[in-house]
């Protein structure tokens, strides 16, 4: 058995869910109990888990063979990439590699990978096996926060990160959550080094689920979260420069060019869509649909794009 997301169990046919957005990338989940007790996860609540929960978003079992026959359809269903996401298992990569298998014999779609690796020995194997990139989730920026909320250390996990992305070029992914008591300047500061590393980041904005430690806290303010979404979109297109950005007690009050030109650079829109493995967009990950949207899962039109502009500009 597998456990398929909602949304991608509905683009492939496999469940009748009414769907105001498919995704364009297959997401798989891998396990039942994780050794991690992260703060922010259903599935991290010690044994008492969540298993068909991840994020906002349900992920119901299915027989394998029931998803391999409908794989083969996904490209003509808008799928572009598969994305296995795996809890920490205790039995390290044995399962994975198992998995990765047989989603190989079936597609030649690329894979991306979430999981927990402890070497770049085990990433290099992954690889090897058919993965094309490998998420090492940092999630926390902060690490004290870090040490609070995922436990462990934040120093650790990135020189893995940063190791693994020196001997595996172009191959490295990791995700990064908003709204976990970092400042505005510790999460451009980090995701700035990561992408002068050329790791891939998928930025997320914290969401308060029922049953985890944290369900009492609150999601990022939009108008912060524009400033980190509009920050990295400057800094993956070398628009801007770390260098020229003004902070003042934590918070971006600058990015240090005309307003003109920001409102040419950003005002497409691609700024504030979903970031992360080419072809992902996990819609309604981070949000509820009639709410706010913190990442969009296709491109904004005009409106849409006006108002983010306006959450932005509104507090710079």
């Amino acid at each position: 058995m597998i456990r398929i997301s909602a949304g991608t169990a509905a683009c492939l046919g496999l469940a009748s869910n009414r769907m105001d957005a498919f995704p364009t990338t297959a997401y798989l989940l891998s396990g039942n109990q994780c050794l991690m007790k992260c703060s922010f996860c259903p599935q991290g609540v010690g044994g008492n888990g969540i298993f068909n929960r991840l994020g906002r978003v349900n992920w119901p079992e299915y027989s394998w063979d029931d998803f391999e026959k409908n794989l083969a359809s996904a490209k003509g269903k808008g799928i572009r990439r598969i994305c296995l996401q795996s809890v920490r298992h205790a039995d390290g990569t044995k399962t994975l590699l198992e998995h990765i298998g047989r989603i190989k014999t079936v597609t030649d779609l690329p894979l991306s990978l979430s999981a927990w690796i402890g070497s770049i020995n085990e990433a290099a194997a992954l690889i090897e096996a058919g993965v094309e990139r490998i998420s090492v989730s940092l999630d926390v920026v902060n690490p004290d926060d870090y040490r609070r909320i995922k436990g462990g250390s934040l120093q650790n996990r990135l020189d893995l990160l940063l190791e693994c992305a020196e001997e595996l070029a172009g191959r490295m992914s990791t995700h990064i959550i908003c709204g976990l008591g970092e400042t505005e300047a510790e999460a451009l500061t980090l995701i700035d080094r990561l992408l002068r590393a050329d790791v891939t980041t998928a930025l997320f904005a914290f969401v308060p689920l029922r049953g985890t430690l944290l369900e009492g806290s609150e999601s990022p303010a939009v108008d912060s979260y524009r400033r980190i979404q509009a920050g990295v979109f400057l800094l993956l297109n070398k628009a801007a420069e770390l260098a020229s950005f003004k902070f003042e007690n934590g918070r971006l009050i600058s990015f240090g060019l005309p307003k003109k030109d920001l409102v040419r650079l950003l005002s497409g829109g691609d700024a504030f869509q979903t970031t992360g493995c080419p072809g992902c967009n996990r819609p309604y990950y981070n949000e509820r649909p009639g709410g706010i949207i913190y990442n969009y899962h296709r491109p904004l039109n005009n409106k849409e794009s006006e108002a983010a502009l306006g959450e932005l500009f509104n507090s710079l």
